[in-house]
């Protein structure tokens, strides 16, 4: 995983969150609720997959700054 800087993370997720938002109320709107809530979930493995990666590359950073091998 590459480098990023803090808050282009932080744009990254609120920008899949606005995106989800907005899908999900448009397809409320239609009456489609399961697939809305379907899009929701994926937006949520989106945001999940991005985070677990973030935490272990902290564990990992964790480890060698204590050596912890």
């Amino acid at each position: 995983m590459e480098k990023t800087d803090g808050v282009d993370i932080v744009f990254k997720i609120a920008g899949i969150g606005i995106l989800v938002a907005v899908a999900c109320q448009l397809l409320k709107q239609t009456g489609r609720d399961d697939i809305a809530m379907l899009t929701a979930v994926a937006g949520l493995v989106i945001v999940l997959s991005m985070v677990i990666g973030l935490i272990a590359s902290l564990f990992s950073s964790v480890k060698s700054v204590f050596e912890l091998y």
